[in-house]
Order: C-alpha cells, then structure tokens, then sequence
C-alpha cells in the first residue's frame, strides 16, 4: 500500500492529510484521534458494529413481550433507527443431514402458510407459500434429504408430496390430530353407546406406547366393530316429493364416519409402537405445541403489525430455534 491510499485511512487526518495519533477517551469509552499539526480530532466509526448492535436490540424486541412504548428509547427514536431491520431475512444452515425422524406441519399467518420441518430438539428449515398443497410441500422437501420416519397430520397434500419425494419414509400420523377429528364427529357426550365406547378407544390411542398396547388397542376396534356391525350400517330412507324419489342414507353417518377414518389409518397411528427406538415422536406436539403456540402469542403481543412484519417475526424466531443458532449480526 502505497503513502496516498494510507492517507485514505481513518488514521490520517481528513484535513491535513497527517497521521492521527491516540488521544484519550470519549465519554462514551471510545478512542479519540487526533492530529498534532491541526488539532482535528475524531472517532472510528464502525458501522459494521453499530448494525449489529441495532439489529440484536431489534430482535430482542420483536421476539420479547415489551411495546415499543415501554422500551428506554421513545418509539419514533426506535422506528427510525430499526427501520432497515425488517428487510434482514434470517436463513437457516441446511447442513445435508440425513434425520432419523423429522416431524412436519404448517401455521398460518395473514393469508399467507409457513410449513415447518424440525425434529423433535430443533428446527431444521422453512418456507412461505400461499397454501398448503403438494406441489408447495414439496419445495419443503427438495430441501432435505429423505428421513426413515415423518411424523404429520394426515393433510391430503402432505401425504401426496410424501408420496412423491420420499415415498421411503415410513409415515407416523398425529394421533393428537386424530383423537380431535374423532371428538369433533362424536362430541364429548355422545348419547349411544355405541359411540361413547368409540369414544374411549379414540381416547385410549393418546395412551398407547409399547407392541403390546398397540395389538390390544387395535383388538379393542375390532370387538367394537363386531359388536355394533348391524347398528353402524343402520339405513333411512327418505322421500324427496320435488324430484318424486326416495333415497336412503346411513341412520349414524358421524359414528360411521369416525370408525371408518380410525380403521383406515391405524398402522399409520401405531408406527411408533411398532418400532424398537423409544425417540419415534407420536404426534406434532413439537411444531403445534411448541413452536406455533409460541408463533401465536408473540403476534398476539404484538398485534396491529402488517402481513410483512408477521412473516418477519416468524421467521426471527424460528431462527432462534435452529441447531446452529448465531448471533443475529451474523445474518447482515
């Protein structure tokens, strides 16, 4: 480097051109330079710092609970000195990994969907689409490779781009998501018996861990379905005077509906008795409880914010939920 680009430098004085010797202190604990032929005097500025610290001031409050009110700062001060922070898009690592399980769902936030894949200590990625469909899942798994086992919900998309990009993976479906579809059929005071006792077998599955629990559980269906058979396939038959025809239909068409949907997906709600490694997650607690609960709350706390600001805080905290979580500076 030659003596005119060192002249350049923060060292030498923009006036005279001369070196700038260390002077003492600021106030605010930053070195003072100063020139000894003029007498000009400065501080190094480090913009590269100063965005950092601003941008982890902004993030703390965006995943915190105070409003901008409440902060040391007035709140004009603070909106204009973070105004820039919204355009920082946190991007997870994706390392390649190959996971043993992986559990997947999705939240939605304006009219916008953010499907979500992590395992059951962190989240590995996520993405933004404008639904839930299978052609959108499946950018969701193009990003990672296949997993022995996906832990979801059953939603018709889902299981199609499975099908599609991982058609290896052994599906354990959400038996939370199936005791609430079961609930919502036969309410939690059904009047039959026949359905009080499917019921308590749908709510029985929750507690199923081992083979053992899982054989006798599916024994218990079954029975159920031999026993009540002939009350289950129970028709009306209905007269339409407009069109002049009578029609017939099943008398309990909710109770029927509910066995039918708990016969049909059984091995895929008892994958994680019939397997030897205890960690095989049985629901999506993990993303429904522990991640969108927590999604939920913090817009609530900050409520009024625009579909962009939504997005962004979502995406902030799911970055502080990855493995390899940095410091926020990091992402400038």
């Amino acid at each position: 480097m030659n003596n005119n680009s060192k002249k350049y430098g923060f060292r030498y004085c923009s006036t005279c051109q001369n070196k700038l010797q260390k002077r003492s202190k600021t106030a605010a604990g930053k070195q003072r330079w100063q020139c000894k032929v003029c007498a000009f005097s400065t501080t190094h500025k480090r913009p590269d710092l100063s965005h950092g610290f601003t941008l982890e001031k902004f993030v703390s409050w965006l995943l915190g609970k105070l409003s901008q009110n409440e902060l040391d700062q007035s709140s004009r001060t603070f909106r204009s000195q973070t105004v820039w922070c919204w355009d920082i898009i946190p991007k997870p690592i994706l390392t390649g990994e190959i996971h043993h399980s992986i559990i997947v769902d999705g939240i939605r936030v304006g009219h916008m969907s953010c499907l979500i894949a992590r395992t059951t200590k962190y989240v590995i990625t996520w993405v933004w689409v404008p639904y839930e469909s299978s052609s959108y899942w499946s950018i969701l798994f193009m990003l990672l490779p296949q997993p022995n086992y996906v832990v979801c919900d059953g939603q018709k998309g889902l299981l199609k781009a499975l099908a599609i990009c991982w058609p290896d993976s052994i599906i354990q479906r959400c038996r939370f998501h199936a005791w609430l579809n079961i609930k919502a059929k036969l309410t939690l005071h059904p009047e039959s018996k026949a359905s009080q006792e499917l019921l308590q077998i749908a709510r029985n599955l929750l507690q199923v861990r081992t083979k053992k629990q899982a054989r006798r559980w599916k024994y218990q269906l079954k029975y159920w379905y031999r026993k009540h058979h002939k009350f289950i396939n129970e028709r009306t038959i209905k007269y339409n005077p407009k069109r002049g025809e009578r029609r017939w239909r099943y008398t309990h068409e909710r109770l029927r509906s509910a066995y039918r949907q708990l016969n049909k997906i059984t091995d895929n709600l008892l994958q994680s008795s019939y397997r030897i490694n205890p960690e095989l997650p049985h629901t999506t607690n993990h993303i429904e409880g522990g991640i969108n609960s927590q999604i939920r709350t913090k817009l609530k706390a900050h409520r009024g914010m625009n579909q962009t600001h939504q997005m962004r805080l979502v995406d902030w905290y799911l970055y502080s939920r990855v493995e390899s979580q940095k410091p926020p500076r990091n992402c400038l």
